[in-house]
């Protein structure tokens, strides 16, 4: 019987519940423990979400600790392929690079996972020295997974376009296809924000919103599901509903999961991902299209080609409460192009983001780069590359 080839995940699980969490439990919850000999370095801060992305001397202790666990699973499984979602901060890279070198030093190909689409921003304004640095650290990738054809470019002069290969992000489908009721005056239509709650994802846009959607119309209840990430952020929320006196047409929910978000998911009417930060592919946008939601979003990360306008939902301003107004007031107004919006996305879901799709790509990526002989790893210096 043929051994299977050994294979490192290294990135955190929920909780808290993030887009990457989320995403490497899903991987490690999939038939690819059936090709793969899978091991895990998780690298879950359990304080919550508001110490993701917030390092402090927690975080440098625990990284130690992951950091030695890291070389005794790399000595002791000798794993064929290491894989772990790459950072768009210095500080973030280099935490990284240190889990990359020892993979490398113990002949492991490496493959990075880019969830958001920030990056290049990111190392356009870096010092040279830290521009070096990444150069050197993304020579080591074997293979690059963006998710979206627009993230291809993000690595233009760093990495050769070979080495880049597009892996949607993937959601469970339920087996019977979403249907829901308009409300027929019986309740009021359910817009539902889902998602890490602060000013980045858009939630005070939202918020900033509502007045403008209140005086087109008062059948509405907006549902706000996710924790706070920020205080501050919830303080500068609660202060602006009191000013406008919003609190009858808003529910906060807290952090949803499992059953609980599929509830919350199958009894809106309309979704809307206000995000204002460079975004990669929520898997939330992904799951309210999954329960045949219609989508607003705005233009970040690779949801433009991930929804599409006028298919799947409408595209909004970025950062503008008073366009994303007209946007909601104008799907409330037209019941049946919610109807279809909605039936197209849990159609597009299940042709291109169902986590099926999903995983089948992923394993043929990590068979690839087994099957990959080429020796060259060295820093990818172009000409033409960006100083």
């Amino acid at each position: 019987m043929t051994s299977r080839p050994k294979l490192l995940i290294i990135g955190p699980t929920p909780p808290p519940y993030h887009g990457v969490a989320v995403a490497i439990r899903s991987l490690l919850d999939s038939k690819l423990t059936e090709s793969f000999d899978v091991s895990h370095l998780d690298l879950a801060d359990r304080r919550g979400i508001g110490h993701v992305n917030n390092p402090d001397w927690h975080d440098v202790v625990l990284f130690v600790r992951q950091w030695l666990r890291l070389w005794r699973l790399l000595l002791t499984r000798r794993p064929q392929v290491v894989y772990l979602v790459l950072s768009q901060t210095t500080l973030g890279l280099i935490r990284d690079s240190l889990l990359i070198w020892p993979a490398v030093l113990t002949g492991a190909k490496i493959v990075a996972h880019l969830h958001g689409g920030a990056l290049r921003d990111w190392y356009e304004s870096s010092w040279a020295p830290i521009r070096l640095y990444a150069r050197a650290v993304l020579g080591t990738v074997s293979r690059m997974i963006v998710l979206g054809e627009t993230f291809r470019g993000l690595f233009a002069g760093l990495i050769p376009g070979e080495r880049i290969v597009v892996v949607p992000n993937g959601v469970e489908l339920s087996r019977e296809e979403p249907r829901r009721e308009p409300p027929n005056g019986t309740r009021p239509w359910r817009i539902l924000h889902l998602n890490t709650l602060n000013r980045m994802k858009g939630t005070l846009v939202l918020l900033a919103a509502l007045p403008t959607v209140l005086r087109h119309r008062r059948d509405v209840a907006f549902v706000f599901a996710g924790s706070w990430s920020h205080q501050l952020h919830r303080q500068t929320a609660e202060w602006y509903i009191g000013q406008h006196r919003l609190e009858p047409y808003i529910t906060f929910v807290g952090e949803v999961t499992g059953l609980t978000k599929d509830a919350v998911l199958q009894s809106s009417d309309i979704f809307v991902f206000p995000g204002i930060q460079q975004e990669g592919q929520p898997m939330v946008v992904l799951e309210a299209m999954a329960a045949g939601l219609p989508i607003i979003y705005t233009n970040q990360g690779c949801l433009r080609e991930t929804v599409v306008n006028g298919e799947c939902g409408v595209e909004a301003h970025t950062n503008d409460p008073y366009d994303l107004a007209l946007r909601i007031c104008a799907l409330l107004d037209h019941a049946e192009d919610q109807r279809q919006f909605g039936a197209n996305a849990r159609r597009r879901c299940e042709l291109h983001f169902s986590k099926d799709r999903h995983i089948e790509r992923m394993i043929q990526t990590f068979q690839e780069v087994l099957a990959d002989t080429s020796p060259d790893r060295r820093p990818f210096l172009s000409a033409s590359q960006p100083r």
